[in-house]
Parts: C-alpha cells; structure tokens; sequence
C-alpha cells in the first residue's frame, strides 16, 4: 500500500516566485491497485511523481510504502523497490550496452552481483522468455545494443526492466506521449498486460482522458496540487470523456470559489 500523508511541496518559497506544487496533498492507494492520474498542466502530477520516487523532497508530509516511512529516502535507495518510466524512450536504458547486458542491469537490482559475474545460461532463458512475451522480435536481437532500437522497442524494454524484478511500486510518466499512435497502443497493451498479469501497485499519468478511463480501476483527477476527484467503482466505469470534462470544470470552479472565499 501506498500512503501519502498530507503531503506539499513549494518552489521558490518566501519569495515572490512562490509555486505551491503540491498543496496538503493525501491519498491511499491499495497494493494491485493501477490508478490513472490526469489534470492540467501545472496541476502538480510531474511533482507527485517525482516526490514519489524520491528526485524531489517534500517541504511536508510523509510518504508511506508498505507501511515504511520513504519520505527521506534517497532516490538511489527508492529504485531498489520503486520501477519508473519516463515519457523520453531515451531515459531508463544504456544506449551502448546490449539488449541482453541491460536485462542484466535490471535483474541485478537490490542482489549482490553485478555484470562482472556475467549473466548465466539461466538469465538468458529467462530474458529470452520475457521478450518474446513482448511481440516485438526483440528476443533474437539480444547482442543489439539498445541505442539502435526504435523509440516504442526502447520504452517496451524499459519497461521490462523496471519490472523484471518485481517492483512495489511503478511510476509510469507519460510513458507513451512521445511515441506515435500505433506504437503507443502497443506499448500501452504490454503495459496493461504486465500490470495485470504481476499485479504491480502502479500509478499513470496520462493526458489522455479516454486512457485514463479505459485502463487500471482508479482514477485521480489533480488541479493546483490538490486531488480534484478520485474515481473508482460503479461511478468510474461509468464516466465518460464528456461526462469528466463536465464534473473536471464544475468542481474546479468551485475549488476556486472556495479558495477565494477564504
């Protein structure tokens, strides 16, 4: 389970530049949970990622996995548990290093070893295994440095190596925006294959709205750092694009209106 607790994060505080992109910001999401997070630009979703994975610190509040406290972990320390993807195919990979030394990379994460040892007959097969699992030819391309793949092979092997070794959680960051259509629905159905098949607690955003309702059984809608709603259940699967552009506006006004108030 992933628990954030009340959680802010201010830029430039105390000065006139002040941006509160994150506002008190709490919310509980249950372990095999795959939440679609969605809102404007500036909404504060890049920040609750980033704030997640460790690569920017919380001015408040806790952030709780399984019960731990994560909130002063460094980044380097949340990887060994916590898979991310980014929407650059480019980030993730070592462009130089073969197919089959990132899978390496990636297997040897949090174990005592490294690719001095060599990968075993064993790791092969299973590396072999899992890409084929892919649909995209890359199991008999595992001598092929990562640099030559095109961007969807790229973010498809990405995201094998963030959950290889089973993560607690992933962070999926516009991981399709950059890809064109064809390929993101690829990319986007082996995602939703893996998620399900392994049951991986996992966070999305995505900016787009009929996605964000198609895929995973949650979704949180953000505006100015804050959870605007939380979708799920009988009221979910029976939004529509339309229907949340509608709810989005009318709540978003009157969180406005409030604020004004006070």
């Amino acid at each position: 389970m992933l628990t954030i607790e009340h959680a802010s994060v201010i830029f430039n505080a105390k000065t006139v530049n002040e941006k509160v992109a994150l506002r008190d910001f709490t919310c509980k999401i249950d372990d095999g949970d795959f939440v679609t997070v969605i809102g404007s630009n500036g909404a504060g979703k890049s920040t609750l990622m980033n704030a997640i994975s460790g690569s920017l610190m919380l001015d408040e509040g806790k952030i709780l996995l399984d019960g731990k406290d994560i909130t002063r972990f460094k980044e380097h320390k949340r990887a060994r548990f916590i898979g991310r993807l980014f929407q650059d195919p480019l980030k993730g990979t070592a462009p130089n290093m073969t197919i089959e030394e990132n899978l390496g990379l990636a297997y040897s994460r949090g174990k005592k070893r490294t690719l001095n040892i060599g990968i075993n007959k064993r790791d092969i097969s299973l590396f072999r295994e899992k890409l084929k699992a892919l649909g995209l030819g890359l199991e008999d391309r595992m001598k092929t440095p990562v640099g030559l793949l095109s961007g969807g092979q790229r973010q498809a092997l990405t995201l094998l190596m963030a959950t290889i070794v089973t993560p607690k959680l992933l962070l999926l960051d516009e991981h399709t925006a950059a890809l064109d259509p064809v390929t993101a629905k690829k990319v986007m159905q082996i995602t939703d294959e893996i998620v399900k098949k392994d049951r991986i607690t996992t966070l999305m955003i995505t900016h787009n709205i009929e996605g964000a309702l198609k895929y995973g059984n949650k979704t949180i809608v953000l505006s100015q750092g804050q959870m605007l709603m939380d979708l799920n259940g009988d009221e979910r699967k029976n939004m529509t694009v339309e229907g949340l552009m509608k709810l989005y506006s009318k709540n978003a006004a009157d969180s406005l209106s409030d604020k004004m108030v006070l």
